[in-house]
C-alpha cells in the first residue's frame, strides 16, 4: 500500500501556455530526467508526440568528448563552452556545411558557459568556422540579475562585432520570466509543475499525490499524532494517511496548515467537511506556498515526490 503519484498533463500544458503568453515560445527544461518524473514523459505530455518529441533538444552543458556528432545525429543543438568542444563543433560545421551551437554567458560554477570577459576571444575563435550561435544566460542570483543581464548583452555585441551570426538569445527561467525578458524563448522547468518563484504567471500544481487512508480518529477520540507531542484534537476528525517523508512528502510540513505530523510512512492531518483527506498534493494546491511552509525549494519537493 503506497501513495499514488502522477503528473497532470493538462495542467502541464496549461502552465506552459501561461508562460508562453509572456511573449515567447516556451523551451521546456527537462534536466535530471524531467525532475525525476521522466524526460520522455514530459516531452510526450507537452508535445503530444511519440515516442518523445520531434522538437529540437537544446543542451545547457557540453556533450562529452567525441559525443557531439551523436547529439547532432539525434537532432540536438549542442552547447559549446571550451576550445576543445569548439574545435569539434567547427569540424562538424565544415562537414555539414554549417551548424548552430549554443554558447552560455555566465560566471557561475556548475554551468556549461563562458565568462563574459572571455566573450571577445571566444567569439574571435568561433568566427569563420561556419558556426551560428544561440546565446543564453541564466539569472542565478536575484541581487546580481541586472549585472548578469548587462554582461550577457555586452557579450552578444562582442559576438556580433566579431562577425558571428547570433540566431537567437534566451535568458529567462521560471523565476525571471516576465515580458521584457522573453527574448526569443523562455526556458521553463519547475514552472511547468506549477511553481512561480516570484513571477506573475498564473499556474496550477501539476503534481498529484493521493495517499491511502489507514485510520481515522473521530471527534472525542484521544491520542497522539504520530511522532512528537502533538495531541489529536478532541473536537475534530483526524485522518492517518499512508504517505510520509520516505515517499518524498516533506517532514517540515508538520505543524503547517492542517498537517499534524509527518513520519517516514504516515501523515496525520485534520479532516474538513467536503474535502478529500487523501489528497495531499493536487491542482488546487499552491506549490510556492507549500514549499515556503516547508522551507524548501519547489525543485526539492517535485524531485523528492518523483520516482519512489
Amino acid at each position: 500500500m503506497r501513495p499514488e503519484k502522477a503528473l497532470d498533463g493538462a495542467v502541464l500544458r496549461a502552465n506552459a501556455a501561461a508562460f508562453a503568453a509572456l511573449g515567447a515560445p516556451v523551451a521546456a527544461v527537462v534536466k535530471h530526467d524531467g525532475y525525476g518524473w521522466g524526460a520522455r514523459t514530459l516531452a510526450r505530455e507537452l508535445a503530444a508526440l511519440r515516442p518523445a518529441t520531434d522538437k529540437p533538444v537544446r543542451l545547457l552543458a557540453d556533450a562529452p568528448p567525441s559525443r557531439l556528432r551523436r547529439v547532432l545525429d539525434l537532432g540536438g543543438i549542442p552547447n559549446v563552452s571550451s576550445r576543445e568542444a569548439l574545435a569539434e563543433a567547427a569540424a562538424e560545421a565544415t562537414a555539414r556545411r554549417g551548424l548552430t551551437v549554443r554558447v552560455g554567458i555566465l560566471d557561475a560554477a556548475g554551468w556549461g558557459a563562458i565568462r563574459a570577459e572571455d566573450a571577445g576571444a571566444f567569439a574571435a575563435a568561433l568566427a569563420g568556422t561556419g558556426l551560428s550561435v544561440e546565446l543564453w544566460t541564466h539569472l542565478v542570483s536575484e541581487t546580481r540579475a541586472q549585472a548578469i543581464l548587462d554582461a550577457f548583452l555586452a557579450a552578444r555585441l562582442a559576438f556580433e562585432a566579431a562577425g558571428v551570426r547570433v540566431v537567437s538569445v534566451d535568458a529567462a527561467s521560471t523565476a525571471a520570466a516576465r515580458r521584457g525578458l522573453a527574448f526569443d524563448r523562455l526556458r521553463v522547468g519547475i514552472g511547468l509543475f506549477g511553481a512561480r518563484l516570484g513571477s506573475s504567471v498564473d499556474t496550477e500544481c501539476a503534481v498529484r499525490v493521493v495517499a491511502p487512508l489507514v485510520r481515522r480518529f473521530g471527534p472525542g477520540e484521544t491520542g497522539w499524532a504520530g511522532y512528537g507531542d502533538v495531541p489529536v484534537p478532541a473536537d475534530r476528525s483526524v485522518a492517518v494517511l499512508r504517505c510520509g517523508y520516505g515517499d518524498g512528502f516533506p517532514q517540515a510540513l508538520a505543524g503547517a496548515a492542517d498537517i499534524l505530523s509527518v513520519g517516514m510512512q504516515y501523515t496525520a492531518r485534520v479532516m474538513h467537511d467536503g474535502v478529500d483527506p487523501r489528497l495531499l498534493v493536487g491542482a488546487s494546491f499552491d506549490l510556492d506556498r507549500m514549499v515556503a511552509r516547508a522551507r524548501i525549494t519547489p525543485h526539492a519537493l517535485v524531485v523528492g515526490l518523483a520516482g519512489r
